[in-house]
């Protein structure tokens, strides 16, 4: 098995020929997941952040990269608007690389598996090496703007609201804890930029604080526990994809967050490592956010895998 910190010499072999391509895509059925195989159930941001880890490693050992969700169906794969392509990632980023001038090598399940380290340490030198030089499509950079614009406008509290499918990778966040924030913040902050999948939240915080107090995009949102990106009967893949995309640029330019365990939450920070939060967690969530970063930590010193 392979160490996060050590490369096989085998492996270091390989990816150091002349003309590599390293790779990045879902790694199928040697994937943690509950759903792998001919499709990928996985959201945008696991995905997303599991690119810039992919970056990342491709960057420390210096060769080239390409994100290639296309070699498969993923969920935000929308071929009839693109001609055929599958790759996502390629509607929203431009790439330096082309895959079809080298050797393409895939990615290892362990080389960048998007574990959450909630380290400012390990932000800042992910977001140097593998986020900031991140080069959106124009037309998807113009629409990130218009949303981000409406944050830096004012002084603006960012709050990301995970509801759908909360409840299946950790501890849900009651609602009530969010009102007890934004209540304590009234007169620190002019508005609240409301990321969210649940409709019913946002519904309920803007009855509460007043439509002129909340910012929020128009997206499709869940009415109930089915998370978005997993319901069929929405056929513009595309634009889920733009919708959470540009909410995570949002809620990094606002002056602070309020995040929670999610990989939305985990992707604001590589955007804007400096930026100031507070965690909303559960005690359980709280013992394996330090547990992991722990085991991150001796892994980095070799003294055990992961």
């Amino acid at each position: 098995m392979e160490k996060r910190n050590k490369l096989s010499n085998a492996r270091r072999s390989v990816l150091k020929q002349p003309g590599v391509i390293y790779t990045v895509r879902c790694p199928g059925t040697h994937c943690d997941c509950s759903h792998f195989g001919v499709d990928c159930r996985r959201g945008f941001f696991s995905l997303w952040i599991q690119a810039i880890y992919g970056r990342f490693f491709a960057n420390k050992l210096d060769i080239s990269s390409y994100i290639d969700f296309g070699d498969k169906p993923y969920l935000y794969s929308d071929p009839v608007k693109y001609d055929g392509d599958l790759n996502f990632w390629n509607y929203y980023y431009s790439q330096q690389v082309d895959q079809h001038q080298g050797r393409i090598v895939p990615n290892n399940y362990i080389e960048n598996y998007p574990l959450r380290i909630w380290k400012r340490s390990h932000f800042k030198k992910v977001h140097r090496s593998a986020v900031k030089d991140l080069v959106l499509k124009d037309q998807i950079r113009a629409y990130v703007r218009l949303l981000s614009e409406r944050c830096r406008r004012y002084h603006t509290l960012g709050v990301h609201i995970r509801g759908s499918d909360h409840s299946v990778e950790v501890e849900t966040v009651p609602l009530e804890r969010y009102f007890r924030i934004l209540d304590k913040n009234l007169k620190k902050y002019e508005k609240f930029f409301i990321s969210t999948d649940d409709s019913k939240a946002l519904t309920l915080l803007i009855k509460e604080f007043g439509e002129d107090r909340i910012i929020s995009q128009e997206a499709v949102r869940s009415e109930n526990d089915q998370a978005i990106h997993t319901n069929m009967q929405h056929p513009d893949r595309y634009r889920l994809g733009l919708q959470v995309l540009a909410d995570c640029y949002a809620l990094s330019v606002c002056q602070a967050a309020v995040l929670v365990h999610s990989n939305v939450s985990y992707a604001v920070l590589l955007l804007n490592p400096k930026m100031r939060y507070t965690l909303l967690e559960s005690s359980r969530s709280r013992r394996s956010r330090l547990r992991t970063g722990a085991l991150y930590t001796l892994d980095r010193w070799g003294i055990r895998k992961m």
